[in-house]
């Protein structure tokens, strides 16, 4: 006779002291707020970088030869031993911008470096508030920020590498062939695009876990927490392009909500040390019913109270006139 064990049910330890979990959390609010709003402005500034170091390739374009002229090119013996087109064109632009870009990489993953403790510290102060998540989730942006920024910029920075010795050839040997070589050196590090895919999955699942019990428990309103959720989609599934200057507007108002900038201060949970969730669409209608009839008893019972009125002294004195 088989005997089947019963799994006993994890008890969920008790949230933390309200008051420990306030004075742990003072002096974070405040590191944790700068680090999110260096998180916010880095990738704009990335962004603008990137922007500047690809100004100027549509000029470059413009100037590239057509077929005819690049045969006629190669058999007067000026053009080298292959054909320039529009793709040697891209390649040795980005060359002269290697370090530009480079930069730009660079900066997009150091703000995520910045944001990683920054998302870490919203799990722990979720988890104070209400411990029902294994605390190695915790993690998961950290390792995801450190995977990608080191991979990306490890990548970009080979990548411009390559591109800065094609823009560094003769004009005679910067064919195709050449410019298509240094525009895939990437893909001769795979270790690092794995890297990469990896710390972005990482950093999604922290994104939008920090953001979902955030709100939860009461320290993030709710549109910042809906629109974290999304962000993190939009991490794996990119359906809107430059997504990083959404995400870095989302830091920038995290930065001011930690730090006590935004309208309105932090939300009441941050002073509480407790979990303060917010009332689902349901409770609202309800509170707002029962306020009515509230409202409404208070009013019948005014009515009740109310004197009578008070006859006028003239209509006496017209009557005995009469």
């Amino acid at each position: 006779m088989s005997t089947q064990r019963q799994r006993t049910a994890r008890p969920i330890p008790d949230p933390k002291d309200p008051a420990e979990t306030v004075a742990i959390e003072r002096p974070w609010l405040r590191r944790a707020g700068l680090l999110s709003l260096l998180a916010g402005i880095l990738p704009i500034v990335s962004l603008l970088l990137q922007l500047n170091a690809s100004s100027g390739i549509r000029n470059d374009v413009a100037n590239v030869k057509t077929v005819g002229q690049a045969l006629s090119a190669y058999a007067d013996g000026t053009q080298g031993q292959g054909l320039r087109g529009e793709q040697a064109e891209i390649a040795a632009h980005y060359g002269d911008h290697a370090l530009t870009i480079t930069l730009a990489t660079g900066l997009g993953g150091l703000a995520l470096l910045f944001a990683a403790p920054v998302l870490y510290g919203l799990l722990r102060s979720s988890w104070r508030r209400r411990p029902s998540f294994p605390r190695a989730f915790m993690w998961a942006p950290v390792v995801g920020a450190v995977l990608f920024a080191v991979g990306t910029t490890a990548a970009m920075a080979y990548g411009t590498s390559k591109m800065a010795d094609f823009a560094a050839l003769p004009a005679v040997q910067q064919t195709n062939a050449a410019a298509s070589d240094a525009l895939t050196a990437t893909g001769d590090l795979s270790i690092l695009s794995i890297a990469s895919v990896f710390g972005q999955m990482f950093v999604a699942v922290g994104l939008g876990a920090a953001a979902l019990s955030a709100m939860n428990t009461g320290l993030l309103t709710r549109a910042m927490g809906v629109i974290g959720v999304l962000l993190a989609i939009l991490i794996v599934v990119p359906l809107i392009p430059r997504q990083e200057f959404l995400r870095a507007f989302w830091f920038l108002a995290l930065g001011a909500v930690l730090l006590g900038r935004w309208p309105g201060g932090r939300p009441a949970a941050w002073e509480a040390g407790e979990a303060r969730p917010w009332p689902s669409r349901a409770q609202m209608l309800e509170e707002a019913e029962r306020a009515k009839a509230a409202a409404a008893g208070g009013a019948s019972a005014d009515d009740d109270a109310a004197p009578a009125p008070k006859p006028k002294a003239g209509g006496d004195r017209r009557r005995r006139r009469k």
